[in-house]
């Protein structure tokens, strides 16, 4: 849903006694915004008309029916909308509405002014099934009074300047445990980065965030300025409770406490317990409609293995960095081992294997291909399949644990459900350590699945090879900002693989 600035909706009965209650409330905004008296009254007589005319053309007396009029704040102004599904109109009924006065208005107050007069811009829609709706709209012409940009462009943290900025010069940074009794601020720290719109509900309620903190599920660190402030927040997650991996996320450093090497403090702590707890390494995801995070990532010594499209929806908001995606954004998926890997035996799909070896080289581990030769189809039996949904972002990740005979059958059923649950972004999980991923990758290719990476533990045994199928996901892959040479080349061979590329 896309964000509105100072939007709200009054609902009123179709009774024409309330035509008046709906003039005050838009007057109430309007004078909110910064009206003046006379264009006060102007919007009050033009709200009060319409809705008066919209009751006694739309609707019969006695018919028990609602109207919504919403109040926005938009550039040039304010925006009224009366939208009803009272009964079609024809023509010389909408001219009624929007010039006036209608036949029977014209012995009762002939001297009524048309709302055209009082608005600077009226205009009705037809919207079939879902009714109809009169826009009008007022323009705020002292934009000394207030301003748009200032009040509706969402800054994440005021801007530093003068006093301020001298009082930052000195401050240093250091990073520790979260405290539970800090998990508010590090839920505001987040929301003011990016609004509601993290994939991880979690960070938004203070109490499940120290609770997941206490079971172990998160490990949270933040970033406290020598004047005792929180400056950031990073965490752990652990998706999985045997999970070898851990996705370092919920990254965010308060603007004017950046450039103090809060993040790195945060990520050398994280490192650590990565270890006490021994696992295998840590990854991360970095937006792609800019590549100011795929570049911290490098710096802590993440590597790119994977891109995943289409894993944002474009409703993901970066405050100060865009408001608005102009499409679903697709991650990069870096990864760093925290001990140097023994030599690695994967099964890769042969036609993918160079650039999945280009990818362990990347990754800075050394890979064995094995034969698969003579091995044939997958056993008799059942397999073992896991399915995760984040509704929030329409994405869904199927896991095979293990192949068995129905593994195709399986696989397309699951598919067909998440595609009926408007899933629009769907990965497959295969595990390389296992011989029939040589065999089986093709098939699933098959089904509209294509490439995106590897991910090292990621599967149950070994590691993982990602497809990826998107579910009728317009995407234009120039507007895919990558800041390493070798995401430049994964992405061009992605875009090679993608089925829905014409």
């Amino acid at each position: 849903m896309e964000t509105r600035c100072e939007y709200s909706v009054l609902s009123i009965p179709s009774d024409p006694f309330y035509a008046v209650l709906a003039a005050r409330y838009v007057g109430g905004v309007a004078g909110k915004f910064g009206f003046d008296v006379e264009e006060l009254e102007q919007i009050e007589t033009a709200v009060e008309l319409t809705v008066s005319r919209v009751i006694r053309e739309s609707f019969e007396p006695g018919d028990r029916a609602a109207l919504e009029i919403s109040c926005e704040r938009v550039p040039v102004g304010l925006k009224v909308v009366i939208r009803d599904q009272g009964q079609p109109l024809d023509p010389s009924e909408v001219a009624c509405l929007l010039d006036g006065p209608c036949e029977d208005e014209q012995q009762e107050t002939p001297s009524r002014p048309a709302v055209s007069d009082l608005m600077d811009e009226v205009a009705f829609y037809n919207l079939g099934t879902r009714g109809k709706e009169t826009v009008l709209v007022k323009y705020l012409k002292d934009q000394s009074i207030t301003n748009y940009h200032e009040t509706c462009e969402l800054v994440p943290y005021p801007k530093l300047g003068g006093r301020d900025a001298e009082a930052h010069i000195d401050v240093t940074c250091t990073a520790r445990a979260m405290l539970p009794s800090e998990a508010t601020e590090v839920a505001k720290t987040v929301y003011k980065a990016y609004g509601y719109s993290y994939g991880y509900d979690q960070a938004y309620y203070p109490d499940q965030l120290a609770k997941l903190n206490a079971q172990g599920d998160v490990v949270s660190v933040v970033a406290v300025t020598s004047q005792g402030d929180i400056a950031g927040h990073c965490a752990l997650l652990f998706h999985d409770k045997d999970a070898r991996i851990a996705e370092l996320g919920m990254g965010v450093v308060k603007p004017e406490f950046r450039s103090l090497g809060c993040f790195y403090r945060m990520n050398e702590v994280l490192d650590e317990k990565a270890k006490q707890t021994n696992l295998v390494g840590v990854f991360g995801q970095a937006v792609t409609n800019h590549t100011y995070s795929q570049r911290v990532g490098h710096k802590v010594g993440l590597k790119d293995c994977a891109i995943i499209l289409a894993y944002l929806p474009d409703t993901v908001t970066f405050k100060g960095i865009s408001e608005r995606l102009p499409q679903r954004d697709s991650v990069v998926v870096h990864f760093k081992y925290l001990q140097q890997p023994a030599e690695i035996t994967i099964y890769p799909p042969p036609h993918h294997e160079a650039i999945i070896q280009q990818l362990y080289a990347n990754l800075g581990a050394a890979s064995t291909t094995a034969s698969v030769s003579g091995l044939g189809q997958a056993p008799a039996g059942g397999s073992h399949i896991k399915t995760w949904v984040i509704g929030q972002l329409s994405f869904a990740r199927i896991e095979i644990q293990q192949y068995g005979s129905d593994v195709i059958r399986e696989v397309k059923s699951r598919l067909r459900d998440l595609r009926l649950e408007r899933m629009d972004a769907i990965n497959l999980y295969l595990d390389l350590s296992d011989p029939l991923t040589a065999v089986m990758s093709e098939r699933f290719e098959e089904l509209g699945f294509f490439f995106a990476g590897i991910l090292p533990a990621a599967a149950r045994r070994g590691d993982a090879l990602i497809l990826q199928y998107l579910n009728n996901v317009a995407l234009n892959y120039d507007m895919i900002r990558l800041d390493s040479d070798l995401a430049k080349d994964l992405l061009a061979y992605i875009k090679s693989h993608d089925p829905n590329v014409i």
